[in-house]
């Protein structure tokens, strides 16, 4: 395995263990629903604010990208210092989303470096090692749970991402300044309607079950369910891509991933407003099968080649995606805030119904965006 892929699959299970155990889960249990909320908007501003200051020059990029693991590190022990409310819903989501904006503005632009082979092939074999990783970080949490050592999750995370910063840093000869810095251009435009699509549903779905899961029993205990999901889409688009053709398979990979994810989006509407909020794991796993495990490789690679030209912009897919999970996530607080002020609280069942509608939408433009793609030729049907 070459080292950067080693040092991203320890880097997977490293944020799983402190998205499922001390990231989330230590908000909730700090400050409530409040404490998560405030995680939420420090995390994601955090996010998108740290990517653009990695994306300003190739130094700071590749830079930001090596010593990234230390923020994962620092938040596995920072509760060893200390255990106050501000730890939790402050400094932890600083730390762990100064990491996602370190590493991922550069990851992509140096797996195409150290490859030799088609992106097509590429991103499979990373999606591959990507739901490897998920299943290694799900077992790995059961374990910890079964040994009651679940306590130590962050400690355990920060050895592994310890181990990760040590792996030598091994990446081919190039640039990674490969995406066009023209935003009105018209591939752009389309990539930045995919890849933004995409990280709403992803965004959205993802905090709405965190709510929902730690409202009603804990997040902990669904890694594997979640991990199994992810495997049954990645199953669903290898057999397509096997099938078919490569554009064909692409399309057909779209369509059924987008499809589920309506699927499990209306079953987390519809428990939801029947108060059977026990089939809202249920809605969310089908959903998870659609994104994670089919629709992100195809997002990974339809973007990415969209996005590809001379303007010299470092990260800019990943970048796109952060920058409108910012948006959104402003967008819902201002709803929210407006609802508080007619109700006179903040009403679970429509602080999460709203990302939900909102997703669905994003799932009706992830259908209109393939038949554009057919229509120029992208993808085949």
């Amino acid at each position: 395995m070459h080292p950067e892929q080693l040092r991203r699959v320890i880097l997977r299970i490293v944020t799983s263990l402190m998205n499922l155990i001390i990231g989330p889960s230590g908000a909730w249990y700090a400050l409530g629903l409040e404490g998560l909320c405030l995680y939420i908007i420090v995390n994601v501003f955090t996010k998108s604010v740290v990517a653009e200051i990695s994306a300003l020059n190739e130094k700071i990029s590749r830079l930001g990208y090596r010593i990234s693991p230390i923020f994962l590190i620092s938040a596995g022990f920072l509760p060893l210092i200390s255990s106050n409310w501000y730890t939790f819903v402050i400094l932890i989501p600083i730390l762990l989303a100064t990491y996602v904006g370190l590493f991922w503005t550069g990851f992509h632009g140096i797996r195409k470096l150290r490859t030799l082979k088609t992106e097509r092939e590429s991103v499979r074999s990373f999606q591959h090692y990507e739901i490897v990783s998920t299943l290694l970080a799900a077992f790995l949490v059961l374990f910890l749970k079964q040994v009651e050592m679940v306590s130590y999750a962050g400690y355990i995370g920060s050895i592994l991402a310890f181990i990760a910063l040590v792996i030598p840093m091994k990446i081919g000869e190039g640039t990674i300044r490969i995406s066009s810095g023209d935003m009105l251009n018209q591939e752009v435009i389309l990539a930045r309607l995919t890849t933004g699509s995409f990280g709403i549903i992803g965004f959205s779905t993802v905090w709405c079950m965190r709510i929902i899961a730690l409202e009603y029993a804990g997040i902990s205990g669904i890694a594997g369910m979640v991990a199994l999901s992810s495997l049954g889409g990645h199953i669903i688009s290898n057999l397509n891509d096997k099938k078919l053709r490569p554009e064909s398979a692409d399309n057909k990979n779209w369509i059924w991933g987008t499809n589920i994810v309506i699927t499990g989006i209306l079953i987390m509407i519809g428990s939801l407003i029947l108060r059977l909020e026990e089939f809202f794991l249920t809605g969310y796993l089908i959903t998870r099968g659609g994104t994670s495990g089919i629709l992100h490789p195809l997002e990974v690679r339809i973007s990415g080649e969209l996005l590809i030209g001379d303007g010299g912009e470092i990260g800019l897919r990943e970048r796109i995606k952060f920058r409108t999970q910012t948006k959104i996530m402003f967008f819902y607080i201002i709803c929210n805030y407006m609802l508080y002020n007619i109700i006179g609280e903040i009403n679970l069942i429509l602080l999460v119904l709203l990302p939900l509608i909102t997703s669905l939408y994003c799932c009706k433009l992830n259908l209109e965006i393939i038949d554009y793609l057919k229509t120029h030729q992208r993808v085949q049907g």
